[in-house]
């Protein structure tokens, strides 16, 4: 999480409020004072909400923005991305992903642990949160290794680590747990207690190179790079046993789609699982590209069918959260092959643009797959703006047209396969805490700081 120094009072005035925690679709005056939402109304007056309890004599003016044509979000919840600290700081670093997150209005995010070292110590935890603390603009929570060194052996100190406030799941990262039998001892740490487990069921190098040395996964291999599937019905069934809940990263596979939905269907009363599809994942496919050219990204890109599969899940309501799997690497990385695109300063847009501008999700829907569903999944105080909820809040001009352009980002990498796409919606101002993390220079002439009529 992050430290905040939120302005006193802020008033944001005649927005479009979508909040589906609270049940509100509509425009509304938002009051925020010391970093909460205090007021919810048809109508708020300055002079009203500088009377509020929460103002301490002598602060700041009143900040008035006026929100007319905008809409007002719930900030933004990233349930899949990687900050590259420790180890790796020359892609990315909490500082300049946060930056990165806020652009794209997000305002809480979690960090993959495959970092070196990896992150699963309650030591390193610490440290990692400290300097989030310290440094980052929005809030910053971690997945902690399921394993020690991640190398799927060894379940790490689940009951240290899932008792720390930055911690909100555990997960191995890019590496599945091979050997079934440790992975339900994972499952079962996790269930005592009481934090999710969020799989990557995917054929990454290491998993291959145990299975070439004889660890069994507990199911019949597919051929490499599509056992997906069958990493995710393997572990259902290890989850439900264990009573844990489980949570899929960056499903790619019209398979592994109906098998997850198959089973919540089936298993009343069982466990929640739950899975988050990716903006590459649902707008790419392999037919998209010449051969030799398709962007590395693992799982990887797959077949067109596979992209309708998932675009229909979601539209249908099957999806639980869309996340950006936001992967910095360098353009010396990326000619060596390594896997992974970022996306937190462009998912917001092309959801806005592909799916709510298209007509296949409501804008309510956007909402809680983007914010309300993956703060609800890992436990995060975010999702809504209810009075008394932290204001993590997104202002989002909806007419507002514009062509990604990397060298625009405020990330460290560039590695991106929408260059050069034009996109309709945007974040125009984030707010973490009640703390303005960023504004779109033209969001300035909507700001006003109010003083009191004198008598």
């Amino acid at each position: 999480m992050r430290a905040h120094n939120p302005v006193a009072v802020v008033l944001i005035k005649n927005a479009r409020l979508v909040d589906p925690e609270a049940g509100i679709d509509g425009r509304r005056d938002v009051l925020v004072a010391s970093g909460r939402v205090v007021l919810v109304s048809e109508r708020i007056s300055p002079d009203e909400a500088r009377r509020t309890p929460e103002r301490a004599e002598g602060a700041d003016p009143l900040l008035l923005i006026e929100g007319d044509g905008l809409w007002l979000w719930p900030g933004l919840v990233d349930a899949h991305v990687h900050f590259r600290e420790p180890g790796f700081t020359h892609k990315e670093t909490i500082r300049t992903g946060s930056m990165a997150a806020a652009a794209g209005g997000y305002t809480s995010v979690i960090c993959e642990p495959n970092t070196d070292p990896p992150i699963d110590s309650i030591e390193l935890v610490r440290r990692l949160a400290k300097k989030a603390r310290a440094e980052s603009v929005v809030n910053v929570y971690f997945k902690a290794a399921m394993t020690e060194g991640r190398h799927g052996a060894k379940p790490t100190d689940v009951a240290a680590l899932a008792q720390h406030e930055s911690v909100a799941a555990l997960s191995d990262d890019g590496d599945p747990v091979v050997d079934p039998a440790v992975m339900e001892d994972m499952c079962r740490e996790a269930a005592r207690a009481d934090i999710p487990v969020a799989p990557h069921c995917e054929d990454s190098p290491a998993a291959l190179q145990k299975r070439a040395a004889g660890v069994l996964s507990g199911f019949e291999p597919d051929a490499p790079y599509t056992n997906e599937a069958n990493y995710v019905k393997r572990d259902l069934e290890l989850a439900a046993r264990a009573g844990c809940r489980i949570h899929f990263s960056h499903v790619s596979l019209a398979r592994t789609a109906d098998i997850i939905e198959q089973f919540r269907t089936t298993r009343n009363g069982a466990p929640a699982a739950t899975f988050e599809v990716t903006p590459h994942h649902l707008l790419l496919c392999t037919g998209d590209f010449a051969q030799g050219e398709v962007p590395g990204v693992n799982p990887p890109l797959r077949s067109a069918q596979d992209r309708d599969a998932l675009q229909h899940a979601l539209s249908s309501g099957e999806v639980d959260a869309i996340a950006s799997d936001h992967a910095p690497h360098t353009a010396e990385d990326k000619a060596r092959g390594a896997s992974g695109l970022i996306g937190l300063e462009t998912t917001l847009g092309l959801v806005l643009s592909h799916f709510v501008g298209e007509g296949k999700l409501s804008v309510s829907d956007a909402v809680r797959l983007l914010s309300a569903s993956p703060a609800r999944i890992f436990g995060l105080p975010a999702g809504t703006l209810r009075p008394g909820a932290r204001a993590d809040m997104t202002l989002i001009d909806p007419r507002l047209s514009w062509t990604v352009n990397a060298e625009e980002f405020r990330s460290r990498s560039r590695n991106t396969p929408f260059g050069g796409w034009q996109l309709r919606g945007k974040a125009v101002a984030t707010f973490a805490g009640g703390e303005e993390v960023y504004a779109n220079p033209a969001f300035e002439l909507r700001k006003t700081l109010w003083e009191a009529r004198r008598s």
